[in-house]
């Protein structure tokens, strides 16, 4: 039985996170695991109680195992911590987005994201979307660590007969455009391997308009998931500027987005998605 752990700081966007986890958990038959980290061994007891009428009441609407776990620490070490060490196969947590608490924006989030060993699908407390995906858009860019994510997201888009969307910049330099298409050409052919639908989008502008394209692509074709690498904490420029992934992941649609982490290998096991 696959888990999947839902970070809940008992506001409004931690059960957005808990619908979408719990819709996921509906699709690949996995348990929910709802977590959340306190300072001190004296609020445990109050806290459990909290995390037992979000999962009681979560449960009245799906047809699920949903468990409880209380830890004490920060959440900046110990969900990524807890994951690993409860073999979990998915993270979905919630954005307070760019003002308020910062539970999942600026640095301190890819401190998170940066040391999971699993993928993480990260919510607003605006996001509508169902966990039945159709669409997933995935942004192809310069790096070679680009690769990486289309084995997961293969995996989403064959577990919900989703369509894929590969989306790029366009480059007008001949080296990058050369580079860039053999990254979209490689992207197609292993879809086409997997019998997957897909469409090719190639952005108007280059890469330093890229990111508000991308969004405004995810908006008008009603994409319900968006992939991508967490690179911010490489020492190469990202492609698309620094602050790229805040941007995406706080998107003004409310789009989930799932992250992975490209300093970890992921495992066919490791995917709750994998057929």
């Amino acid at each position: 039985m696959s888990k999947i752990f839902v970070p809940s700081d008992f506001t409004p966007v931690s059960n957005v996170a808990i619908r979408y986890g719990c819709e996921i958990a509906e699709s690949t038959k996995s348990e929910v695991y709802l977590l959340h980290i306190v300072k001190t061994q004296g609020e445990i007891e109050a806290a459990k109680k909290k995390l037992e009428v979000q999962a009681a009441d979560h449960a009245t609407r799906h047809a699920i195992k949903i468990n409880i776990h209380v830890r004490v620490g920060n959440i900046f070490d110990d969900i990524p911590d807890v994951a690993a060490e409860e073999n979990a196969e998915l993270i979905v947590m919630g954005t307070h987005g760019m003002q308020g608490m910062q539970f999942i924006v600026g640095s301190n989030a890819l401190r998170i994201i940066s040391e999971s060993k699993v993928p993480m699908i990260i919510v607003q407390a605006d996001t509508k979307q169902s966990a039945k995906i159709s669409k997933l858009l995935i942004p192809l860019d310069l790096h070679q660590e680009t690769k990486q994510k289309l084995k997961i997201a293969c995996d989403v888009a064959s577990r919900f007969g989703a369509e894929v969307h590969i989306i790029s910049p366009k480059e007008t330099d001949e080296f990058l455009h050369n580079r860039l298409a053999r990254n979209i050409s490689y992207a197609e052919g292993y879809l086409e391997e997997r019998n997957l639908r897909y469409k090719t989008v190639i952005t108007e502008s280059g890469s330093g308009g890229f990111v508000k394209e991308l969004l405004k692509y995810a908006k008008y074709a009603e994409i319900d998931m968006i992939c991508i690498l967490n690179t911010a904490e490489e020492r190469l420029v990202h492609a698309f500027g620094m602050d790229s992934e805040q941007k995406i992941i706080t998107n003004e649609a409310g789009i989930p987005v799932m992250i992975l982490n490209p300093a970890v290998t992921y495992k066919d096991s490791s995917s709750v998605f994998a057929q």
